[in-house]
């Protein structure tokens, strides 16, 4: 019993590393994505790039489409903030709206900055660039906005990516 019980684990630990060797030719990571978390994303923000300089402006082009989905949810955040007294949810969506606009002001700053080669304000743009003050004011007041929390941790890993691929060594 013991033999079949190591020989079971011995094919099973095999089977799991031709697996994730295989996983890598079915999904090849961009070469500007070895140092992201999510390398499958990465891959697919940058495709076609050719140079550092281009992939990392694939990646911040993607947040910039995120953002702008994020953005397009202030409705959904009006109206979730609805059961709130006037003042309350007119802070709460003003904090949202400022806080939308800022990270999309931030991301445009970050591609200009980029096409100029000033690394440092690329990172300061696209570190600024993710702001959670609109989740924040919503949780403190227990408002649910679930597609706004899906959108977030997707605009999440866009933007790790982002700053992985710009600041890659």
């Amino acid at each position: 019993a013991n033999y079949n019980s190591f020989s079971l684990l011995s094919l099973a630990i095999v089977t799991l590393l031709l697996a994730s060797q295989n996983a890598d030719a079915l999904f090849p990571v961009n070469q500007f994505c070895k140092t992201a978390t999510y390398k499958i994303l990465c891959t697919r923000m940058v495709h076609g790039a050719t140079n550092l300089q281009d992939a990392s402006a694939s990646a911040i082009k993607v947040a910039i489409h995120v953002a702008n989905k994020i953005r397009a949810l202030t409705p959904v955040v009006v109206q979730a903030a609805s059961d709130l007294d006037p003042t309350m949810k007119s802070q709460i969506v003003d904090t949202c709206k400022e806080s939308f606009e800022n990270t999309i002001e931030d991301l445009n700053l970050s591609l200009d900055l980029l096409r100029q080669g000033d690394m440092g304000g690329v990172g300061t743009r696209l570190s600024a660039a993710f702001d959670s003050d609109c989740l924040d004011a919503l949780k403190e007041q227990g408002v649910a906005v679930p597609s706004l929390v899906r959108i977030y941790s997707r605009f999440e890993k866009v933007m790790d990516n982002s700053l992985a691929v710009a600041f890659q060594s």
